[in-house]
Parts: structure tokens; sequence; C-alpha cells
């Protein structure tokens, strides 16, 4: 029996979406682009996409390889190729992951390279693996504070602010051109972040809308006031970008974005709640053809990256 152009095109799709699956990086938009043939403008809404994607998907079940969708992304639970780790080999895979965490630097793109390495490699872990790995994280982080005993006082008062929904007023000093500089803020606590030696607090300033992150040896003094934030408050991420040229034109929305439309000749993006890393190396990538328009801290701190990598070519 001969093989029709059409079973070869699905073939070929099938392999497509395995491939794009495999490297981790598969929303909506991007698996539709790579499995249909429609032109219309893709959405879940769409019923032709959704049943294309269903027939994709249970393909792949047939020949034993599961997806799941998770914040807004595919992920292939079980590769073609797996690996199985015991607890002994898994313990020495997360002591390099996590030294290689403290010593991460954006100047750097070797640290970059190694962290989508660390990635690909997770990617192929078996389901038993990925559990263990879950339970021995879990278990690290329940007791990560014991080793920060500097911080107990500091990282008990601001534990319990971040579980509250009040405000809380915080003294602390930033260092400039050598300088120490006394700052206050208002703001609503939202996560204690350890990493690199230190303990740090996640805020927004309820004033400019804008998150921070304070190191605890910063703070000065730190307290909760009386009076607690309306519900109807919003404290998450949002940041507003624009796009031009090509890139403007054939860009795709993530899940977690939407578009003002076109101001002063730049394609209006909001982003809501993607991590502060993750959208820095992304918006990096877009060079020349993308700005970032508030909040102000994270335009300055785009800002200061192209300044300092300008100034290895003086």
């Amino acid at each position: 029996m001969e093989t029709s152009t059409k079973q070869v095109d699905s073939c070929i799709k099938m392999f497509a979406l395995l491939k794009l699956l495999l490297e981790d990086n598969a929303n909506f938009s991007q698996v539709i682009k790579v499995i249909s043939d429609e032109e219309s403008s893709i959405s879940p809404a769409n019923s032709i996409h959704s049943v294309t994607l269903n027939k994709y998907l249970n393909t792949l079940k047939l020949f034993g390889l599961n997806v799941k969708k998770e914040k807004g992304k595919y992920h292939l639970i079980n590769p073609p190729y797996k690996i199985d780790l015991n607890q002994e080999d898994l313990h020495a895979f997360m002591l390099i992951k996590n030294c290689a965490a403290n010593i991460y630097s954006n100047e750097n793109p070797n640290d970059y390279e190694f962290e989508k390495f660390i990635k690909s490699f997770e990617l192929r872990f078996s389901e038993a693996t990925q559990m263990l790995m879950k339970k021995n994280e879990s278990a690290n982080k329940a007791d990560f504070s014991f080793y920060y005993d500097k911080f107990t006082n500091k990282v008990e008062t601001c534990s319990k602010f971040c579980k509250e929904d009040y405000r809380v007023e915080i003294i602390y000093y930033i260092t400039r051109s050598g300088k120490k500089q006394e700052k206050k803020i208002t703001a609503k606590a939202q996560n204690l972040l350890y990493r690199r030696g230190t303990v740090r607090l996640q805020v927004v300033d309820l004033t400019s809308g804008e998150p921070a992150v304070i190191s605890l040896d910063n703070i000065i003094s730190i307290k909760q006031l009386p009076n607690k934030i309306p519900p109807t408050l919003n404290t998450n991420r949002v940041t507003v970008y624009g796009l031009r040229g090509r890139l403007a034109k054939n860009y795709t929305l993530r899940p977690w974005e939407y578009s003002r439309g076109i101001e002063n000749g730049w394609l209006v993006i909001v982003n809501k709640d993607e991590s502060e890393e993750e959208l820095t190396k992304r918006l990096l990538k877009y060079g020349a053809n993308c700005k970032v328009l508030n909040p102000t801290g994270f335009r300055d701190k785009i800002l200061s990256i192209y300044e300092d990598t300008l100034k290895l070519y003086d």
C-alpha cells in the first residue's frame, strides 16, 4: 500500500511536535503552528485547533508518550529515553545544581548555557526520579532557614508578614558610589528568597507598584502597620514593554500576556507574573527592537545591563 502525501505530512508534524516538546518550550500557539494548516487566528477557543491538538496528543499516547499542560505550557512527562537516578546520584546532581545557582551571574554567558544544560538533563528524568527530586527539594526548603542562623529573628518576622495582608513599613539602605543611602517604603511582603549565602525579602512597593528585593542584611527596621491591604489592590508583578519591526509583526503572545496595540510605532505588550529572571533573558535577546516601558526599576536594570556591555568595548 502506497503512503499518501497526507500521511507523510502528518508524520513530519508528529516529529516536529515531539522535538518541540523535548525542548520544553511549547505553549498553545507554538504547538498549533507546528501541527495545524489553519490560517485563522490561534486560540484555545477555536474548536478546529483543539480537535487537531487532541488528535496528535492521542497519537503520542499510543506510543506511550504522555503530555500534560502546566502553567500554559505542554510538557512531555515521559520522553522516549529516560534517566533513572537513585537517591545518592540525585543528591550529587542537586549539589552541583545548587552550587551553580549560587555562583550564577547574568554577565557570564557560560552560566546561562550551563543552566540550559541542567534544564535539558532534568527534562529526561523518569517519573520516579522526578518524584524523588520533588520530595528532596521539599525537604530542603523546609530546613533551609537553619543555614542562616544570623538572620533567625528577621526571618521569623518577615515570614509572618508575608503570610498576612497588612502593609509593612521598611527602612533599609542601598549603596551607591560607595556611599550608603537610607530609604523608606510602604510595601506588601511577598516571599523570602534564600540564595548566595544571604536571605532577601521580595516585596511590592505600594506607592509605585514596583517589585523590589531587599537583602535582610540591609534592613534597618521593619514593622507592620495597622491598616490592611484591600483585596482589590493588585500586588502581582506587571511589566509593560514595546516591540517594533519584524519582531512586532511576528510576535506570539504568551498565555500570560495581552497587547494594548500600537502606541507611537511600538506594539505594547502587558506581561503579568513572568519571573524577572526569565523575562530579562528573553527581552535581552530582542535587542534594539524591544524597550521596557515600566516598571522603572526593571527598565533601569535592563539599561544597566546594556551599559555594562558597552563598557566592555571602551
